[in-house]
């Protein structure tokens, strides 16, 4: 620090906010970091900033908190001790007793604050033409290094006018804006501060037990005085360290106070539909894949695109945060960058990405999937559900010597499949007359099918459970029809593989197909898929040409191995069949509450339940286009069903969806009661892809 304030100066006072009551990890402030309580590494590294005259103490008034006081009078920090909810009073508590010109706000969560970046921000507010600086509005900085820094003028209009109590508990909302589309701001002069490289991915707060950890890990390994740089030069060094506490997203515990104001915090989405015009004019449906389009929300009322996902929630390009329900179409099982899987996917980076011949680990994860799988005595590899599917079609037709094929379900975008949808154009008649689509749980219109060509058929391929459960006894009845004829039975595990069972539906059902596709959750939303099966059959490899540069592509393959093994050894699979048991009861109790019991309902098995509408009040393309927009209006990303990862399975996220559920049928039950529905709606109503059953 200053030895005093310099004359004609302006006073600088920092101010750490800090509290022994947290949701996530109790008396955090006081945890012991390397044999030192976590707040202590805050104001010791405060004082090294060269930029601060004095560095107080903003705490809580009451016994529980008084522990907190006394390490700060050890440190040399002056104390104020104030309202609990009421933060913004105590900073202005302070600036009455300091007689700052100058707060920098730090929280006592950042214990590897570093002073050459308060010093910044400090030199940045010098130059006179901000009311308020700090780095974390465009973030570049780790999360963990936050400074802000604003006027005593702007800190009391903040007093005057911030009457919201959000605004009051989290202090600088009102001074940056962020949140102005939510908020009330009070249209300040703001600069940021930003570093040449963008290092806002890393994570070096305390919040969370395993940040606790993250931290008592890095700090000991660091030279007394050490700087920012420093640390990052270590996980440079040992990239495993990232993985500790990888598994959250930023700004959590403001993330979930907004979300708790509930309806009354309008979300907006100017910069997702402004970026959904650039997008359009280069990409086709501004989008790769039609079911994450803009076809599928309401555009104007709806996130179009996502930045960031932490666990199981996500942030779109306009802060909206979101708990998802979609999960990038089922590949997340266990979470947005799950520690375990991302580890794997550093260690591996370090070693390399694509090399010129097979790399050992493929071998490590097709035992896995013959171990697993019960059909899978050999296994191949692609990079998505169209890859296998495919792969699996030539292999029946090369060991039958036939050509047609008999489908029952979606199994991907390939012309022989997608010629027997009403996404037909651009397959040629003479391809699409190869594909038949029969009934799923009609066994006898099958072997009726079968029957009128009985040495034409190569194949059968069906979805064995999911959005379609199996009647009983017609999964047998086909491994029975399909033999009887010497028809290469496939089951399409694209999305029951790794979710549903470990092995599949067809552990769970007990019917043994001849060749299986998987995919989606085999690597928690890293791109592979597998064909697996018989070996007789899998050894028609060697003949047909399945080959494809990406095959052997090793992040994916490590992802798959870590993605497997935690699969195991932490029964996911288990436990989201329970939470989706729960959440599918009590979200249709509060579907109920609101006078639609027997026409909006989640059914459907604890794994996968699925949203479903009998009867709709109002054109169901409008009722359903309402329905999209209340969830995102709530903070749920959620379509069709609830898809259901790792991270979901904690109470409170079960409690925040049930409540948000709730609300967003209370606003649709408004709609379809009113007179004129429609025009309840904000934005253009959603366009279904086809209907595939």
């Amino acid at each position: 620090m200053r030895p005093g304030s310099l004359k004609g100066s302006a006073k600088t006072v920092a101010v750490v906010q800090a509290r022994m009551r947290s949701e996530r990890l109790p008396g955090k402030v006081l945890r012991h970091i390397a044999g030192r309580p976590a707040i202590a590494h805050v104001f010791e590294r405060l004082q090294r900033a060269e930029t601060l005259d004095e560095i107080w103490l903003a705490g809580v008034a009451g016994a529980e908190d008084a522990p907190v006081e006394q390490v700060a009078r050890d440190c040399g920090a002056k104390v104020y001790r104030g309202s609990e909810q009421d933060v913004v009073g105590r900073f202005v508590a302070v600036a009455d007793a300091s007689g700052a010109d100058l707060v920098v706000r730090v929280t006592a969560d950042c214990p590897m604050i570093d002073p050459t970046v308060v010093d910044r921000v400090v030199g940045r507010f010098a130059q006179g033409d901000a009311d308020f600086v700090s780095n974390t509005i465009a973030r570049t900085y780790p999360d963990g290094l936050d400074v802000e820094a604003f006027s005593r003028a702007a800190l009391d209009r903040t007093d005057r006018e911030a009457v919201d109590p959000f605004l009051r508990a989290h202090v600088t909302p009102f001074m940056h804006g962020r949140l102005r589309d939510r908020l009330p701001w009070g249209k300040f002069r703001i600069a940021q501060v930003v570093h040449e490289a963008d290092f806002s991915h890393l994570r070096w707060t305390l919040d969370e037990a395993d940040d606790l950890e993250f931290l008592n890990r890095v700090v000991p390994r660091l030279p007394a005085g050490y700087g920012w740089q420093e640390v990052l030069a270590l996980l440079s060094r040992e990239p495993w360290l990232l993985t500790v506490n990888s598994g959250h997203r930023l700004h959590e515990g403001s993330a979930r106070d907004l979300a708790a104001r509930g309806p009354n915090v309008p979300r907006t989405y100017s910069r997702s539909d402004a970026y959904f015009e650039r997008a359009v004019r280069t990409i086709p449906l501004a989008s790769q894949t039609f079911s994450k389009s803009h076809q599928q929300w309401v555009r104007g009322a709806a996130p179009l695109f996502l930045t960031k996902g932490r666990g199981c929630r996500v942030e779109d390009i306009d802060g909206n945060g979101y708990i998802d329900y979609v999960l990038g179409l089922l590949p997340v099982v266990l979470g947005y960058r799950d520690p375990d899987v991302d580890g794997a996917i550093i260690r591996q980076l370090g070693d390399g990405i694509t090399f010129s011949l097979a790399s050992p680990i493929e071998a490590e994860l097709a035992e896995r999937l013959t171990r697993l799988v019960p059909c899978a005595e050999r296994v191949r590899f692609g990079k998505n559900g169209s890859d296998a599917t495919t792969a699996a079609i030539r292999l029946a037709r090369a060991h039958t010597g036939r050509d047609r094929v008999a489908v029952g379900g979606y199994h991907g975008w390939h012309d022989w499949y997608i010629g027997t949808t009403a996404r037909d154009l651009g397959v040629p008649a003479a391809v699409r007359a190869l594909s038949s689509k029969f009934p799923f749980n009609d066994a006898d219109a099958l072997e009726a099918l079968l029957r009128a060509d009985p040495d034409g058929f190569a194949a059968v391929i069906l979805e064995p459970d999911g959005a379609v459960a199996p009647a009983p006894g017609f999964l047998r009845r086909v491994r029975e029809v399909t033999d009887r004829f010497g028809i290469v039975l496939i089951f399409d595990e694209i999305i029951t593989g790794f979710r549903m069972d470990l092995g599949g539906a067809q552990k769970r059902h007990g019917v043994t197909p001849d060749l299986a596709s998987m995919g989606k959750a085999m690597a928690n939303g890293m791109p592979i898929s597998a064909i697996v099966g018989r070996a007789d059959i899998m050894a028609r490899m060697d003949d047909i040409f399945f080959s494809a540069t990406f095959g052997g592509e090793a992040l994916s393959i490590a992802a798959a191995i870590a993605t497997i093994d935690k699969l195991e050894r932490e029964d996911v699979i288990g436990r989201l069949w329970r939470r989706g048991d729960s959440l599918r009861d009590r979200a249709n109790a509060a579907l109920s509450a609101a006078g639609f019991g027997g026409v909006v309902a989640f059914k459907g098995e604890g794994w996968w339940p699925r949203l479903t509408v009998t009867r709709p009040p109002v054109d169901a393309n409008l009722f359903t286009s309402l329905w999209r927009q209340e969830f995102n209006a709530n903070g749920l990303l959620l379509g069709a069903s609830l898809n259901l990862c790792l991270a979901h399975d904690e109470d409170r996220v079960e409690t925040e969806t049930v409540a948000a559920i709730a609300r967003a049928a209370a606003a649709v039950r408004a709609a379809v009661d009113g007179p004129d529905p429609a025009a309840q709606l904000r934005g253009v109503p959603i366009r279904p892809t086809f209907a595939v059953r």
